[in-house]
């Protein structure tokens, strides 16, 4: 049960009631999605969050949720490389709550386009939970379907997490993958161990970078006095 989602329902079915007071017409699009959102919130499994696999000799960590581009994926770290398990697509997270959002602007203004776009959002956490069970097992986890990607742990030259984003840097390009709030610290020091020297904590990077701007400044300070 999403808890979160199921609150939003309810409170979107007394807002909907509310307006129905003055707008009848307007219940045939609240009451739904109302109802809508509570059965979503009811059978909408919560998701795990950071797992650590020390019962799989090839699995290390799995993150439930990570953001790539607008798109939902599955972070898998491997002993040798990290897996993007694609969830939902730009079409899900983005395209699905614009649409149901046009719709209820058109119902019922403002507050119908409030609606749909949550409306939207629950469905996205019902179907991104949904390919979450799908992959399920570890042959699921560690393969590459369609959607999916891999980084190799070789071809990186560090791992920085800074506020709630993990950035993976190469040579010729990076790339960032955000994280919902609190799980940052709780990775840091799970992507130390995998990582190891390659990996830089947001402190110790906020402290190379502030030692690097004081060293400009002296060698600004030098050059006005030459």
């Amino acid at each position: 049960m999403r808890k979160n989602v199921l609150v939003v329902g309810v409170t979107l079915l007394a807002l909907g009631l509310l307006f129905g007071v003055s707008y009848p017409a307007g219940l045939l699009f609240s009451i739904p999605v109302s109802i809508l959102n509570i059965i979503l919130g009811l059978v909408t499994r919560t998701p795990s969050g950071l797992e650590i696999q020390p019962e799989s000799a090839n699995i290390r960590l799995v993150i439930d949720r990570g953001v790539v581009r607008a798109s939902i994926y599955q972070l898998v770290f491997l002993n040798s490389k990290l897996v993007f398990k694609r969830l939902s697509s730009v079409m899900v997270t983005v395209i699905l709550a614009f649409v149901l959002a046009i719709v209820g602007l058109v119902v019922l203004d403002i507050v119908g386009a409030l609606m749909g776009g949550i409306t939207g959002f629950s469905l996205q956490e019902f179907l991104t939970q949904r390919m979450r069970n799908k992959i399920g097992s570890d042959m699921r986890l560690t393969s590459i379907g369609k959607g999916d990607f891999e980084i190799g742990y070789d071809g990186l030259l560090e791992v920085r997490i800074i506020r709630s984003r993990l950035y993976l840097i190469t040579e010729t390009n990076s790339l960032s993958v955000s994280f919902p709030r609190g799980y940052a610290r709780k990775l840091e020091p799970m992507l130390a161990d995998i990582f190891g020297s390659k990996f830089t904590d947001e402190e110790s990077f906020r402290a190379a970078e502030a030692a690097e701007k004081e060293n400009e400044k002296r060698q600004h300070a030098r050059g006005d006095r030459g």
